[in-house]
């Protein structure tokens, strides 16, 4: 009898607690919930994307000399305008340790002339 007793307790309880966990599995599968982490998931991709966009532009602007163009405000380079002279456009000089050989490395599909 009191054997019976242990073993209906114990399903019982197990019962109530299938229930409680089946009911969690449902409300977490709500298309509301769904939708939800859905959205989540891509605000985090767009913000993965927009820090990788940002560094890789670090990188590739430094490979290439911009920001020392930039800061230095000559006529001719990025910063100052037109160039000074004929009026037709000169390339501004390669900045010091400018490496084309990185500069190919780092923009893809790039070719030697």
């Amino acid at each position: 009898m009191v054997t019976r007793v242990f073993y209906v307790a114990l399903g019982a309880a197990t019962g109530v607690l299938v229930v409680r966990q089946v009911a969690r599995a449902v409300s977490a599968l709500t298309p509301t919930s769904l939708a939800g982490s859905l959205v989540e998931s891509m605000r985090e991709f767009a913000a993965d994307v927009a820090q990788a966009m940002a560094e890789r532009e670090e990188e590739i602007r430094s490979a290439l000399g911009l920001d020392e163009l930039e800061a230095s405000g000559e006529p001719g380079d990025l910063a100052g305008g037109e160039p000074s002279g004929s009026g037709q456009h000169l390339a501004a000089p390669a900045p010091v340790g400018f490496d084309p050989e990185q500069t190919m490395r780092l923009v893809p599909g790039a070719r030697r002339p």
